[in-house]
Order: C-alpha cells, then sequence, then structure tokens
C-alpha cells in the first residue's frame, strides 16, 4: 500500500510555537474543584435514635435528626469551637449512622471515580473516609474557612448532598485567585448532588434560606504506603502559564496583519454530539483551561470547534486490477472479499492536491451551548501547534478509477476538534468570515446586554454606539454578499436569519437600523417569510420612508412573489387600525398602488399540457426540435391564488381606494390566462360577497363580475357536442414520410388504432410530434421484432376534458348567480343567460 503525501497540505502558524510549547507542558488535568449530579439507587441511611431516613428528608424527622446531633465546631489555630456566628450546622458522628444498601457501593465508586478525574488525580491511589453527617437547617452556614488535615493524607473533601429540599446554601469555594459557586440544591427524589475541592482552598456554605439540607462529608485521602514515595496531591496550580499565556494572546493582537482568529488542535478525537468542555479528555482538558483563563485575561473569545479540512486531486492508482470495482469508491475485485479488498482503497499515490476547502463549525460556547455561528473560514497561519497534522489518517477517502478523459481522482477529508480564540474586538471580523447570518448570535448577546444596563447609564449610551456600529458592519456585509433569489431559494435558512435579524432590530427600536436592513437586505433578498417582522417593524418608520421601501419590496417580488406581497400589504392595512393617522394611510395607499401596477407584471409561463401519455421506456429521451425544454435553474413560478385576488380587494376596500380597485380589475381582466375568470375570478368574488356582502359590491366588484360572467357563457352556455367520428383534423409541419402516415390516420375519420413499425430514433421524433401537437391519442411501443412497433391509439381525451370543465362552469354559474340574485339591477341579461344555461345542463 503506497499514499504518497497523506497529511493535509495546512498553512500553520510558525510565530505560536512559544504558545505551543508552553501548552505542551500543560499535561495534568483537573481542576482545583469538582461537581456534578448522579441519578442513581439511593443508599440505605439509619441514623441511632431515629431509624431509617426517609428521602426526601421530611421536615419532622429532620426535627428527630437534630436531636440527635450537635452543634458542629471549627478549628481556629490549635482550639476546637463552637461558634453559631461563624458556623451554625448540626453534625452526626460516623458512629451513630450506618449506610447500606446493596446498589450503595457502586453508586459511590462511580462519583469517587467522577470526582478524582475531575481533580486530576486519578492516576493515585485514593480512598473516601466518611468524616460526619451535616445537617443544615433554615439559616444554616459557614464562613470562609479552608480544612485542616484531619487524617494522614488527606488532601481534599467530598461533600454528597442527599435528596432533601431546601434552598440556598450555596457552596463557594476560592483558589488562586478563581472563585466558583457551587448550587447542590436537589431536584429529585433519586439525585444525589456532589462536590469535592482541594484540602487548601477556601470555601464557605451561604445561608440556606429555606428548608433542610442533609449531607455526608468524607476525607478524601491519598494512600502512601510502604517505602513508595510519591508526591502530595494539591490543587493544579498553572497560575503562572495562563499569564504567560495570556500575554502571548495580548501581544499577538499588536502584530501588523496577524492572523484575525487562532485555532488550537486538541489531541483527542471528539465527534460533534460530544464536543464540549466539560468533556475534555487529559492534557486537553488541562491545556483548555489554561487557554480559556488566559484568554478570559487577555480579553479574547474562546470557542470550541471542529476542524474540517477536505482536498481532492488527481491520484495514480498503484494496485489497479483489471476487475477493479468501477463503482468509485476504489475497490479491488477479490471474490472472497478479503483484506487485499479493503486495502484497495488506499492503493494510490497523491499526483497533487488541486482543490482544498478549510473550515470550522460546531461550535461550541463556554457553557457548553451550541452556537450557530455556521462554517466559518479556516485562514492561513491560524491553525497550531505546527504539524500536529502530519502523517496524520484521513477519516474519510476514496479513490476514483480513470473514466473517459478523466484520469483517477481522489477525494479525504480530516475533522478534529479544536480550541478557537480571537480578540473580542475582533469578534464581528471573525464571525463575517462566515456570512452576515453568522453574526447574529453574538447580535443578540451584545443587545441584551446593552438593554440590562439602566437607562441613565453612560455604560448603555457606549454600549449602544457599539451594538449599532456592529449592527450597520452586519447589515452592510448582509447586502454585499450574494443575494439572487435562486441561491437564497436553495438555502433555506437564509429566510430564518433575515426574521431573525429583525426580530432584533425591533427590539432596539433604532429607526435607522431597520430601515437601512429593509432596504438594504429584504428588499432585494424578501422571499416572503418576513412579512410579520416587517409589519412589526413598520411601526418603527416614517410613514414616508415605510411607503418608500415597502412599495420598492412589492415592485420588486410581485412578478414572482404576489401572494406573499399581497399578504404583506393586507398585514400593513389591518395594522394600522380603524382611524389611521393621515400619514399613515397615505403611505399604505402608496403600497397598494405599487402592488395595483405591479399585478400587469406578473406573466405565468405556460406548462406542457399533459394531453399525451408519455411512455416510460428508454425510447423517451430529451431533445431540443421543438425548442420548448425549461432552461436549467427557472424557477417556476407559482400560479395566482384567488385568495390574494379578494386579500387585494379587501385592503383596497379598507383603504377607499376606488380608483385602485377600478385599476386592478383592469389589470385581471387584461389577462384571463394569468387570472384565469374560472378558478381565479369566480372563487375571489365569492370570498368577497361572503366576508362583506353588499360593502364588498363596488365597481370595480361588478366589472369583475361581468368580465367572468361572459368569459363563462361564452365557454359554456351550450353544453360540448361530442364528436360523430374520429377525425382529428392536424396540419403538421413536418412532411417526413412518418409523419405524413400519422397525419393520415389522424384525419381518418373510421380508424382508432395505428401501427408504425419504425426505428428507435423515428419513434422518438413521433413522441414528440404527438405531444407537440396535442393530439388525442396514446402511443405505446410494443417490443416484439426489429425495428419495433409504434402503437397509436385514438382517444377522447379532448372531449372529456371538455365535458369535465363545461360542469365546473355550470358551478360557476351558480356561484354568480347567487351574488347577483341579491342585487336584481346588476347585469339582469348575463343572469337570466346563466340561468338558462344552468336549466340546459340539468335536462
Amino acid at each position: 500500500m503506497q499514499v504518497a503525501d497523506s497529511s493535509p497540505q495546512i498553512a500553520y502558524n510558525g510565530e505560536l510555537q512559544p504558545l505551543a510549547e508552553l501548552l505542551a507542558g500543560v499535561k495534568r488535568p483537573g481542576d482545583f474543584y469538582v461537581s456534578g449530579s448522579l441519578v442513581a439507587p439511593l443508599p440505605r441511611l439509619d441514623i441511632k435514635g431515629v431509624g431509617t431516613i426517609s428521602f426526601p428528608l421530611p421536615e419532622a424527622q429532620a426535627r428527630e435528626v437534630i436531636g440527635q446531633a450537635e452543634r458542629a465546631p471549627y478549628g481556629k489555630g490549635e482550639q476546637t469551637l463552637v461558634d453559631p456566628a461563624v458556623r451554625k450546622v448540626w453534625q452526626v458522628a460516623p458512629s451513630k449512622i450506618r449506610l447500606s444498601g446493596t446498589a450503595w457501593p457502586a453508586t459511590f465508586e462511580t462519583i469517587l471515580a467522577r470526582v478524582t478525574q475531575g481533580l486530576g488525580c486519578q492516576q493515585a491511589p485514593v480512598t473516601a473516609e466518611l468524616y460526619k453527617l451535616l445537617l443544615y437547617d433554615t439559616g444554616g452556614f459557614f464562613v470562609s474557612h479552608r480544612d485542616t488535615e484531619k487524617t494522614q493524607g488527606m488532601f481534599g473533601t467530598l461533600v454528597v448532598v442527599l435528596p432533601s429540599l431546601h434552598r440556598g446554601g450555596e457552596l463557594v469555594v476560592r483558589h488562586a485567585g478563581r472563585e466558583v459557586s457551587l448550587e447542590l440544591a436537589t431536584q429529585d427524589v433519586s439525585q444525589l448532588n456532589y462536590a469535592a475541592f482541594y484540602a487548601d482552598c477556601e470555601h464557605e456554605v451561604r445561608p440556606v434560606t429555606g428548608g433542610n439540607r442533609l449531607c455526608l462529608i468524607y476525607n478524601l485521602i491519598q494512600r502512601r504506603g510502604g517505602s513508595r514515595r510519591s508526591k502530595a496531591l494539591a490543587a493544579p496550580d498553572y497560575d503562572a502559564e495562563i499569564a504567560a499565556a495570556a500575554k502571548l494572546l495580548a501581544d499577538w493582537t499588536k502584530g501588523p496583519e496577524t492572523a484575525p482568529k487562532l485555532v488550537y488542535l486538541l489531541e483527542h478525537q471528539y465527534s460533534p454530539a460530544g464536543l464540549s468542555f466539560s468533556g475534555l479528555k487529559n492534557a486537553d482538558a488541562a491545556r483548555g483551561r489554561v487557554l480559556v483563563q488566559a484568554a478570559q485575561r487577555a480579553g479574547w473569545a474562546v470557542h470550541l470547534g471542529i476542524v474540517h479540512i477536505e482536498e481532492t486531486g488527481p491520484a495514480e492508482l498503484t494496485g489497479y486490477d483489471p476487475y477493479y470495482d468501477r463503482s468509485g469508491w476504489g475497490r479491488g475485485y477479490d471474490e472472497d472479499e478479503g483484506e487485499e479488498d479493503e486495502a484497495a482503497e488506499d492503493d494510490f499515490e497523491v499526483v497533487e492536491i488541486s482543490d482544498s476547502r478549510q473550515y470550522l463549525s460546531n461550535w461550541v460556547d463556554l457553557q457548553d451551548r451550541a452556537v450557530d455561528f455556521g462554517k466559518i473560514p479556516l485562514g492561513a497561519g491560524e491553525l497550531f501547534p505546527e504539524g500536529a497534522l502530519d502523517d496524520e489518517k484521513p477519516d474519510e477517502q476514496r479513490v476514483m478509477e480513470a473514466t473517459g478523459n478523466e484520469g483517477a481522482s481522489f477525494e479525504r477529508a480530516y475533522r478534529r476538534a479544536a480550541l478557537v480564540l480571537w480578540d473580542k474586538k475582533r469578534y464581528a471580523q471573525v464571525l463575517l468570515q462566515a456570512g452576515a447570518s453568522a453574526a447574529l448570535p453574538y447580535l443578540r448577546q451584545r443587545i441584551q446586554e446593552w438593554s440590562s444596563r439602566p437607562e441613565s447609564s453612560s455604560e448603555r449610551s457606549r454600549s449602544w454606539s457599539q451594538v449599532a456600529s456592529l449592527a450597520r458592519r452586519i447589515i452592510d456585509a448582509w447586502a454585499a454578499g450574494p443575494h439572487s433569489y435562486r441561491s437564497y431559494l436553495r438555502d433555506k435558512k437564509q429566510a430564518g436569519k433575515r426574521v431573525e435579524m429583525l426580530e432584533l432590530l425591533d427590539g432596539t427600536r433604532d429607526a435607522d437600523l431597520i430601515g437601512r436592513f429593509i432596504e438594504k437586505v429584504v428588499v432585494p433578498q424578501y422571499d416572503g417569510g418576513e412579512n410579520a417582522q416587517l409589519v412589526a417593524c413598520s411601526r418603527l418608520l416614517e410613514p414616508p420612508k415605510a411607503a418608500e421601501l415597502f412599495s420598492a419590496l412589492v415592485q420588486t417580488h410581485m412578478p414572482r412573489l404576489h401572494g406573499a406581497c399581497v399578504d404583506l400589504l393586507s398585514r400593513l392595512v389591518s395594522n394600522q387600525g380603524r382611524k389611521p393617522a393621515p400619514g399613515l394611510l397615505a403611505a399604505n395607499r402608496k403600497i397598494a398602488g405599487s402592488t395595483v401596477k405591479a399585478l400587469s407584471k406578473i406573466n405565468l409561463r405556460k406548462e406542457a399540457s399533459p394531453h399525451a401519455e408519455r411512455e416510460e421506456d428508454e425510447d423517451w429521451e430529451d431533445d431540443d426540435e421543438w425548442g420548448d425544454e425549461e432552461v436549467e435553474g427557472q424557477e417556476e413560478l407559482k400560479p395566482v391564488e384567488a385568495n390574494s385576488v379578494a386579500t387585494l380587494f379587501d385592503a383596497l376596500r379598507q383603504l377607499e381606494a376606488p380608483k385602485l380597485g377600478d385599476a386592478a380589475a383592469a389589470s385581471l381582466m387584461a389577462d384571463p390566462e394569468t387570472y384565469a375568470p374560472d378558478t381565479v375570478l369566480v372563487p375571489a368574488l365569492s370570498r368577497l360577497h361572503q366576508q362583506h356582502g353588499a360593502k364588498a359590491a363596488d365597481a370595480a366588484f361588478w366589472r369583475l363580475w361581468k368580465h367572468a360572467a361572459e368569459f363563462l357563457l361564452a365557454r359554456s352556455e351550450f353544453p360540448p357536442r361530442e364528436p360523430t367520428d374520429w377525425a382529428q383534423p392536424v396540419n403538421l409541419a413536418c412532411r417526413c414520410a412518418d409523419c405524413r402516415e400519422l397525419q393520415a390516420f389522424a384525419e381518418d375519420p373510421v380508424r382508432q388504432v395505428h401501427r408504425l413499425r419504425v426505428r428507435k430514433d423515428r419513434r422518438r421524433h413521433l413522441h414528440r410530434v404527438i405531444d407537440h401537437y396535442k393530439l388525442d391519442m396514446t402511443h405505446q411501443t410494443e417490443r416484439v421484432g426489429s425495428p419495433q412497433t409504434l402503437v397509436c391509439t385514438k382517444t377522447r381525451w379532448t372531449y372529456e376534458k371538455r365535458r369535465q370543465q363545461y360542469a365546473q362552469d355550470i358551478r360557476h354559474f351558480k356561484t354568480l348567480a347567487a351574488i347577483a340574485e341579491k342585487f336584481p339591477k346588476k347585469h339582469q341579461r348575463l343572469l337570466d343567460r346563466m340561468r338558462q344555461a344552468i336549466g340546459r345542463a340539468g335536462r
């Protein structure tokens, strides 16, 4: 097996060698504290004088425990004192308690294993010795102190909180300038919360504000027997390394043209689902803590992410086999499907890496929450330590054999977890590498920080200036990106991102930012999903500005998104209230005018008729003989819906704009193909009449009613006549012998079936001719002999379709008649003709 150049092509950052060497020296995992929760079978706890304890601890039993307990003392120098002002808690000696239960030993071993791993001492012989049982009733606490060594080898304390409902009582632990506050209150009847810390840590228990806390206290002991000498365990202290790393990060931003972010590869493999700061393993955990604390000191942001490196290029097969499987996965043929078949995937040499894609994704923040930053490109000089991926085996790899004029090629992909850091001043710069929408989580965070500050705070004003600057930068980057309708249609997430941005800007109440985003992003990229948020934001815009923006939007998108644009107008009109201000009314009328004007621009593409039955066999192949093929990537327009027409006229009625109604009616009447009288206008008129009755029946309404009635009467005033023979008159443009034979068959009034024994290319030609001229006949190949036979069979398809259409038109007559009957003076002559047509259809 040979694979030349198995390492990915990476531009490492050699200047970060000092930081890489510093981190390489950080090998011991663990921290000065650890905490967690475990749902498991509970122990049986018996207390002398009380009996078996129930969980969660009842109040009555808590009183009984206190009756058998004593006030816990504290140490002061060589003295042991009892002072409720310093320590207020009840203790029960271990000699008076008994822990049992078949599952308890395994449960406790699980807790101890987690504790030793979290403290970074899993390689040492550690045991836990029960020290006492404590009960903190309401008001119980312990001021800040350090534990004294109570037995030889003691290096820490373990607290296991038994199910006992209470509030407050946070355990605060401090070490080397750091402080954590641990919430230990249990929420589940089978839940055990635990915490442990090194003995040299300062810690306190804040007052329990309600209920009772019952907990077991253990001494953590390092056993050092015989002549074996081992260093005493102590909390990991990397303060010097943290300070040095913080300085290196701070100095990095001062350099000219430095990479915007730094990407430190971790040693262990992590899946995207399992990636978290709390789940980092061994040295990764220790180095992660150092980098996180250093970054926080230097004012940098830290996240976890997955580095993706994808490479393709030409390859040379070194283990070519004439029976090589051509499925594209590069496996050699082996009857036994043994090891040779497995190895064949790697039997190639890389000629060159012609294309490489490198990016980061699967982001996780310091609270182990997934963050939607998207795919941020990995830039040159951002990855370290140098050579970290040398000779690494790809996570995925395949080789494709040469086909046609194309030589053999390979594809491979590497995935590695990494810590990603950047100066917070470069936050927007980094996120915008993945596109403007990737910066939305950061913008949301900044807006929340700004809104949480007091109204009169000078910090709030400075914070807003930064937020507004960030928002403008995102908007401008968004506007500069690709925004063709087709590209955004493929990426459905973009519509949701625009909605999210509108919601964020609405929360700021900044009209300038809202207007800027609508103008630069929404107007060009609109897809209809933003309507609710656009209307919500419109109340913050000056009416003339809203009119300008939304008029531009509907003028741009009505031809393609007519339903969405009409819905936007309807929402804006409904939002104006019953007595809108003059400026708002004028603005909505202007938007409505733009909507009506754009009605004439809606021109639906004619779709191919399903008249002929296409036969699904190898004869059927697309060709461009008739020039009616679809353009690749062309978006299919949706037909106009009756509800949209009704919604439009309803909005015009609310705006009291009869001239716009007349103009809209004229556009609809001028294009009966787009605004079909039967499937669009009649249902729209019916809906308007049902909702508003006489109020809907204005001049435009009756113009459309008359247009629909005349159109349908011209088509279906009388029933269609059934054909008396099988003749189908047609004048085929093609005069080849096969087409002349086909025309003769079509015009024959008697023959129903005709058989043409012709070659495949001629059959395909006849398929296209029959479909193009919409001849009433099926055309199927009889696969017998050579050449095979095309069997054409005449049908009554056109007549049957006309009968169905006639039946539908009679139903439309009934709908129009029901409307007009309540207005006897309107179009009586047309109404009488429709009644007569309905009567004829019933006979």
